[in-house]
């Protein structure tokens, strides 16, 4: 006979004759974190109390027939949808057949389910509600403001859910029903078209260059076709902003009354601007001895490979002078970069650095820090710019990604490393902002750590000491498989490549094999090395578009030059990034929506001047690393 418990899987001998007792305990399941400005979008007879209304419609429900029955039920999740009951709406309204409704009320179903849906962030039930093919052939009958609505979410949800062809459809289906809104800007077009133009854009960048490029040679769309073709240019050009701005005035031409030609798309409209007030003479401030000298002088080869890619590529280029900032003031030594001449700097490096130059009111001349420092109280300077590896925004990212793909209960599992542990309270910060539980946070500090600390983490270990308290108690000899912990749905590991490669096996062995395993980009190299990666096979991790872009020539020239070592890549792409980001720093301010598709990753600047990186996803399959589509964070 054989049973299983959370103790573990159990084979009792025969004849044991046993009495179990399974006593259940239903508990209250938390309510949904109600999303802002929750605004109802169908409400309830204002005349009638609103519980009193719900307990009416439900025994109204109960003695009817359909399809008076799920009229009724739909009425009465309103009802607690305006409470702020979302499960309570949720349940009832699964339980109601939609085929069974009108076209109107079918309307209404779909607005009310796929809100609640939102609000609870399940995604992928918010997106088979909004797909329904019923949907699509109501359309015209559907109130403008309601295919609004519709659209928006769907056009939101198919990007979070990493559709962009998708979003971008509804967007261009969204055009002319904003257009008709009557809601104006200062000037002539609509806000929310305006507002809607401007999505548009963001999604069609945030796609692979091999993809627009397939779309803009296919799309049927005349419209859309040239939506791709922009994209396509401006992505494919960010580094060059000659050549961007030279390749967005051919299209205008090319594309005369099309949308985005009448209004650029924000981010755009600042290039010539840029390319007149591009700094001609750049400081570049790092150490040139010390503990931090081999870093700084990857990042400097980095920096130095994309300017030589861009003269070769006959664009205008900066003197570039160098400063050694291993030594002395270096609040000293950027006075002396400006006196000399310098526009804008990049660097320093060390933290201690980047904190002086924090501190002071006001710097002499625009510096791109190639470091973060802790989040500081004090404001920083106007004209500083904190660029760099943190792995808390990798963290931050991998926690919106595993919220996205539906798990709620996160076990995380790292090295106790300073950065192991600002990653680990990054990911927990934005873990609970979203709703999800910490199920257990445990450190190593050593290979001999593994086994005990993922056995400790798992609760294998008390799934054996429950295994012999039952033996006890029942005194007879049983086989017995451990089992582990219930409670948790993903596992967010932080650790190198080689702790990985060992940590990974050990998480199978301890019965967590079918546990979904998330990673930062420590976990590989960008040196494929199929053998000893095969023990990595199915973490999903971020990584650095960097180790995928062979076509790179700043990636070439620096193979070529320095064969640097695996560990210094990241360092490498820092510097190219670096050289790109510069002359793009005003437009990141003025637009906050700009992003620069580097070879670190997306890259945008949030409020406090700091670089925030979203970078690429890859997948361990066969010892090798696959792309992934790229899910974006909500």
């Amino acid at each position: 006979m054989q049973f299983t418990t959370a103790l573990g899987r159990f084979s009792l001998p025969t004849p044991a004759i046993l009495s179990l007792v399974l006593l259940g305990l239903l508990g209250c399941q938390s309510q949904p974190r109600p999303p802002a400005n929750l605004e109802p979008v169908y409400q309830p007879q204002p005349q009638i109390q609103p519980q009193l209304d719900v307990n009416a419609l439900l025994e109204q429900a109960q003695q009817s027939i359909s399809p008076k029955k799920e009229q009724l039920l739909l009425q009465a999740a309103a009802a607690l949808y305006q409470q702020q009951e979302l499960h309570w709406a949720r349940n009832l309204l699964q339980s109601i057949p939609p085929s069974v409704l009108d076209d109107q009320d079918f309307i209404r179903y779909t607005l009310l389910f796929s809100d609640i849906a939102l609000a609870d962030d399940s995604f992928f039930l918010a997106e088979r509600i909004l797909t329904e093919p019923r949907l699509d052939k109501l359309w015209t009958s559907i109130e403008p403001q309601d295919q609004i609505t519709l659209r928006q979410r769907r056009a939101d949800i198919f990007l979070i859910l990493g559709e962009p062809d998708a979003s971008v459809r509804e967007r261009l289906a969204l055009h002319p029903l904003l257009n008709i809104s009557g809601i104006t800007t200062s000037g002539t077009q609509p806000a929310l078209d305006l507002s809607n133009h401007n999505a548009l854009w963001r999604t069609l960048m945030s796609m692979p260059l091999p993809e627009l490029k397939k779309r803009s040679e296919t799309s049927a769309n005349l419209e859309l076709r040239g939506w791709y073709q922009l994209a396509l240019i401006s992505k494919d050009s960010q580094s060059n902003l000659e050549k961007q701005q030279a390749n967005i005035e051919l299209w205008r031409l090319q594309w005369a009354g099309h949308p985005a030609s009448v209004q650029l798309p924000s981010d755009l409209q600042l290039l010539q601007q840029l390319i007149a007030e591009r700094p001609r003479r750049v400081a570049i401030m790092l150490p040139q001895q010390g503990p931090l000298s081999r870093a700084a002088n990857a990042i400097r080869n980095g920096f130095m490979a994309a300017h030589y890619q861009a003269i070769v590529q006959g664009n205008q280029v900066p003197i570039i002078d160098f400063y050694d900032t291993a030594s002395g003031d270096v609040v000293e030594t950027l006075y002396t970069a400006a006196s000399n001449g310098a526009e804008l700097a990049v660097g320093p490096l060390s933290k201690n650095n980047v904190a002086s130059l924090h501190q002071m009111d006001s710097l002499p001349l625009p510096t791109l820090a190639v470091n973060y420092i802790d989040q500081a109280s004090s404001e920083a300077p106007a004209n500083l710019f904190q660029f760099g590896l943190s792995a808390e925004d990798e963290a931050r990212q991998i926690a919106q990604r595993a919220w996205v793909e539906g798990h709620r209960n996160a076990l995380i599992l790292g090295t106790d490393a300073n950065w192991g542990k600002r990653s680990a309270d990054a990911f927990s910060q934005v873990w609970e902002e979203f709703g999800g539980t910490i199920v257990s946070t445990d450190f190593y500090a050593r290979q001999k750590d593994y086994s005990s600390v993922i056995k400790g983490a798992l609760n294998v270990s008390g799934s054996e000491i429950r295994y012999r308290q039952l033996r006890d108690v029942l005194n007879q000899r049983m086989e017995f498989e451990p089992r582990r912990r219930q409670d948790v749905d993903m596992i967010f590991l932080i650790a190198r490549h080689d702790d990985a490669r060992q940590i990974k096996p050990t998480l199978d062995f301890h019965y967590a094999s079918d546990l979904p395993v998330y990673a930062s980009s420590h976990i590989y190299t960008g040196k494929s090395d199929r053998k000893q990666d095969r023990d990595l096979n199915g973490i999903r991790f971020t990584t650095l578009p960097w180790f995928f872009d062979d076509d790179s020539a700043e990636k070439q020239l620096i193979q070529q030059a320095a064969n640097p070592a695996p560990s210094y890549q990241r360092l490498y792409a820092l510097g190219v990034d670096s050289y790109h980001l510069y002359p793009r720093l005003r437009q990141m301010q003025e637009i906050p929506d700009t992003k620069l598709y580097g070879v670190t990753g997306s890259l945008s600047l949030n409020q406090a001047q700091r670089i925030e990186r979203e970078q690429i996803w890859a997948q361990m399959r066969g010892g090798a690393a696959r792309l992934l589509p790229l899910t974006v964070s909500h």
